[in-house]
């Protein structure tokens, strides 16, 4: 198994953790058994725009989708919908935060905030799924150990303070 396999797929139980334990808390604010705690919801939602929007995703477009790219014209398509998709977890997660912050101000915001969690959270199982199931394996079978030096190589560089690599000082 490549690292870059293994990097990925520890990514994608921190954010599913991330998300799992969002909606928990909301709902759990929702139903009124707790207050919402801020500083929490606001670091998860961080969380989101600060690791897989920002580093995760391009470093999947840039190495892993374009070495496949390069072996397999007919997983093009699915590259293509995976990329746009990775523009939309952007403006999903940014709306979450919106959501957020405009709860933090109006409390009678709560709907607001559940339904932009919902609605990237039903968009992040769907695009995680798509990728395990169709693009990793494709992955194992077409690339080379050339390809996979340099991917590894990005992917290893990854510091997600949620699968225990050194966290950047930030």
């Amino acid at each position: 198994m490549y690292k870059t396999l293994t990097v990925i797929r520890e990514e994608y139980r921190a954010l599913a953790g991330v998300l799992h334990g969002l909606q928990y808390l909301v709902k759990e604010v929702a139903e009124g058994r707790v207050q919402p705690d801020f500083e929490l919801l606001n670091a998860m939602v961080t969380y989101i725009l600060a690791f897989p929007v920002r580093l995760h995703h391009p470093k999947e477009d840039k190495y892993l989708f374009s070495a496949l790219r390069s072996r397999d014209a007919q997983i093009a398509q699915v590259l293509d919908e995976l990329e746009a998709e990775h523009v939309k977890d952007r403006e999903y997660a940014e709306a979450l935060r919106d959501a957020l912050q405009k709860y933090e101000k109006a409390r009678g915001e709560l709907q607001a905030l559940t339904a932009a969690l919902d609605r990237y959270a039903a968009f992040q199982w769907a695009h995680m799924r798509k990728e395990e199931d169709l693009v990793l394996p494709a992955a194992e079978r077409m690339l080379g150990a050339g390809d996979w030096t340099a991917i590894d190589a990005a992917f290893e560089s990854n510091q997600d303070p949620l699968v225990g690599v050194r966290v950047a000082e930030e």
